[in-house]
């Protein structure tokens, strides 16, 4: 008999390797020696972080259903996520958040191929019993030895998983076949009848008649491990606050305070006194008539001094202000909220703990090492970042968002979007269910250069100096562009174009994304990381973007990048710059854009974007030289106005 047992099914991995390589209804090869399938998770009943907010969450997750279905719909599709609940005003309450503990699993698929040689049939079997050998004798032959289960399995696109099970019978009433599959294509494996050595052809067609909507119901045979067997779909949330501090930024004075200070429209000092009043309490009406006494009386400096200490900015005014640059009201308007929460999150991630250029290079050791720390500006500044910005992040909260899972395709065009279904607690009503993995790691935060941009805009006639003349103006131009109620990924047209009036910020969003995943790629050279255990992190209103390790990859992650950082940051950033080719060139740049699998597009666990809105011809310029490339050498000479 075999040397494993079916029956031990434990299994001991950190919730970062769970949600990225153990989800529910993915197969995977356990350590016991056989194929198994999960079935479901326990809550982790130990958790003892944070209680992250849940309408935070929900609504996250909410956008990416959203967004699938109007990319599917974009492509021709019909509904791409039919098992989700409707986008209606009571969805988010058929919505749960479990943080995952135990992992619970089955043996599956119970397809087993006989290994003696000159039989090799392929059969189905029942389920393992406790106490029973596993997998039982082959049916035709009585061999015991190395018996194992196939590998292959049968995929669809509405999410649909079969074993590549036997047909039933051959052209003669024959039932016993083996499965030829010594050829290199799927395509060209075959049934063999080992009775009369009849071939069938290897297929499959989709069970699900009430819920699959796809015309072309023939499965895909596909190796149980393969990537598109199963596609993990989720979001990394940084910074993601918790239940009780959420609850002030719902409050105007939050909303405004945040968007007024970024627009240029108070100082800290406004700022603080709002943050302040919103979160407490209301100001006491005997200090307003004392402010007001002291005024009628002829006492201006002791009102102010009143006003200063107990009364915040007058929020009517600054609120005003916001609205004739925004053109909406941020309080009453969704996309108010929804661009000071944006925003605030890259405020707090400046709160963490940083180390900044100047602080590392106070901290150098040696003189050659303050000699390469004092190399790094320029360097960045000849790639368009903005050195006084780029840091290392220390303690960066990540906090993974398991929604669903795709087959047989990995983005909306290809296939359905398919949700985790169950009980929280014994007895609960099934709901829709969202696994999330609260962790910190580290980070390198890297910030365009203000000026490089405006040049770059203004070569590419985006926009003129009398639209953007100042860091303050790009910033209200793209905050009055994008709108923030899409979250990471912009809704932009599929087949939009230069004719378009979203042109303009489509391609300086798409150059922050291109940035964002060539630096990746070369991060990956020179951090120890692959590609595949490396996520961005996109801050479009502030023109910036972190590369983190996304966890669960099996790799260490504790001073990485701080070794990065410390030892060949410079050669990361040359490295992104000077690498200008891709393995399809010309034929790359030239009918993608500059975008292809040889270059810019990444693993779908590094990019938040489906590997859309990329463009190599944003770096280095267009082939017939109609776009100037940021990496041009005349924007970094200023010499463009």
């Amino acid at each position: 008999m075999m040397a494993f047992n079916p029956h031990d099914r434990e299994m001991s991995r950190d919730r970062g390797q769970v949600l990225f390589r153990y989800r529910p209804d993915q197969t995977f090869d356990h350590a016991g020696g056989f194929i198994a399938q999960v079935r479901q998770y326990a809550p982790d009943d130990t958790y003892d972080g944070p209680a992250l907010d849940r309408q935070y969450l929900v609504s996250q997750a909410m956008r990416l259903v959203r967004r699938w279905r109007l990319e599917g719909k974009a492509a021709g599709g019909d509904e791409r996520a039919p098992e989700f609940p409707s986008d209606a005003p009571l969805a988010a309450s058929h919505y749960q958040i479990v943080i995952p503990g135990k992992v619970f699993c089955r043996v599956w698929p119970r397809v087993v191929r006989c290994a003696k040689a000159g039989c090799g049939r392929v059969w189905e079997t029942p389920e393992p019993r406790h106490g029973q050998d596993w997998p039982p004798p082959c049916p035709t032959c009585g061999n015991v030895g190395g018996n194992r289960q196939l590998q292959f399995v049968l995929a669809h696109q509405c999410g649909e998983l079969q074993p590549l099970k036997p047909p039933g019978k051959c052209g003669r009433g024959h039932t016993a076949f083996r499965l030829n599959d010594r050829v290199s294509r799927f395509k060209d494996f075959r049934w063999e009848c080992l009775h009369c050595g009849m071939s069938l052809n290897v297929q499959g067609f989709c069970p699900n008649t009430a819920g699959c909507t796809w015309p072309n119901k023939a499965m895909v045979p596909l190796l149980h491990t393969a990537g598109s067997a199963y596609v993990p779909q989720g979001l990394s949330l940084v910074n993601v606050m918790t239940q009780d501090a959420a609850l002030s930024t719902t409050r105007p004075g939050y909303i405004v305070a945040t968007l007024a200070r970024w627009l240029g429209e108070c100082n800290e000092n406004d700022y603080d006194r709002l943050m302040s009043v919103s979160a407490g309490p209301a100001v006491p009406q005997e200090i307003l008539d004392s402010i007001d006494a002291m005024e009628q009386a002829g006492l201006t400096e002791q009102a102010e001094a009143l006003r200063r200490r107990f009364v915040p900015v007058d929020l009517d005014r600054l609120s005003g202000a916001v609205t004739k640059i925004l053109g909406y009201d941020p309080v009453q308007d969704p996309r108010g909220p929804d661009l000071a929460a944006s925003l605030s999150t890259y405020q707090r991630v400046l709160h963490l703990d940083r180390l900044l250029l100047d602080r590392l290079a106070d901290q150098a050791r040696t003189p050659a090492r303050k000699a390469l720390y004092d190399t790094y500006s320029a360097v960045l500044h000849r790639a368009g970042f903005d050195p006084t910005r780029t840091c290392l992040l220390g303690d960066f909260p990540v906090t993974y968002l398991a929604v669903g899972y795709s087959r047989a395709g990995f983005g909306p065009a290809e296939a359905d979007l398919v949700p985790y279904r169950g009980r929280v607690t014994r007895g609960a009503p099934a709901t829709t269910l969202l696994y999330a993995h609260p962790s910190t790691t580290e980070a390198l935060l890297f910030a365009l250069d203000p000026d490089r941009v405006r040049r770059w805009m203004y070569a590419n006639r985006l926009a003129d100096p009398s639209e953007i003349s100042s860091s303050t103006d790009l910033r209200r131009w793209f905050a009055t562009r994008l709108d923030p109620r899409t979250g990471q990924v912009p809704d932009f047209p599929a087949d939009i174009d230069e004719r378009h009036p979203d042109w303009p910020v489509h391609q300086l969003f798409s150059l922050l994304h291109t940035l964002a995943h060539q630096t990746l790629r070369a991060l990956a050279v020179d951090s120890g990381y692959s590609e595949t255990s490396l996520s961005e992190y996109l801050f479009p209103y502030e023109l910036a973007f972190a590369v983190h390790p996304n966890g669960g990859r099996g790799e260490s992650s504790i001073g990485a990048l701080r070794t990065v950082l410390e030892q060949n940051l410079d050669a990361v950033v040359n490295r992104a710059v000077d690498n200008d080719t891709c393995l399809y060139d010309p034929n790359c740049m030239t009918a993608n854009r500059g975008a292809d699998h040889g270059c810019l597009l990444l693993p779908e666990t590094a990019c938040q974007c489906w590997n859309r809105h990329l463009s190599r011809w944003h770096l280095y310029g267009s082939p017939e030289g109609t776009t100037v490339g940021y990496w041009d050498p005349v924007l970094a000479s200023g010499s463009i106005t």
